[in-house]
Formats: structure tokens, sequence, C-alpha cells
């Protein structure tokens, strides 16, 4: 921060500025959940679900953003997300 002369502060409570934050960084790397089963990536509208060892895959989430995409035998699994409750911000 001291490179760019920029001042560190804190958010406090307010997480929507993270949220928006890291949604804009991850924007390529966002998926939404289909109605059926599994979500679809905002980029290239690619099926994918959520990998079996992420402690999201039992858990129902409208959106996650995500850092990798491995390929299974099943299909494409994204590994490393987290996920948004209210989807993402403009």
């Amino acid at each position: 921060m001291d490179r760019y002369k920029l001042n560190v502060v804190s958010a406090g409570k307010n997480f929507s500025k993270i949220r928006k934050t890291i949604a804009a960084g991850f924007f390529f790397h966002a998926a939404r959940k289909e109605p059926q089963e599994g979500y679809r990536t905002l980029f290239d509208n690619q099926p994918v679900f959520i990998h079996p060892s992420s402690a999201l895959f039992q858990r129902e989430t409208a959106w996650v953003i995500y850092h990798e995409l491995v390929m299974t035998k099943r299909s494409i699994c994204v590994r490393s997300q987290l996920s948004t409750q209210n989807g993402l911000s403009k």
C-alpha cells in the first residue's frame, strides 16, 4: 500500500464492500445455480458442479465464486470457492 500511497482503512461491518471487491476481481470465475442441478459459469455458460471435497458440497447457494476448475470422470467441478448469499453486486 505504501508503494501506491494508499491508506489502509477498515470496512468495519460493511461486508458488502468486501463482497463487491471479490466479485469484481473474480467476475470471470463466477457460476450461477441451475434450477435442476449444478451451476453454470458466467463466462462461457459451462455446466459445473461443486467438488465433493468442498465445504459447500452439501449447501445450496445461488452463486459461487471459484478459483479452480477440476476435470473429473463425471464432469468439471469447482474447488476453492466461496458462496455469495445475495448474488453478485453491480
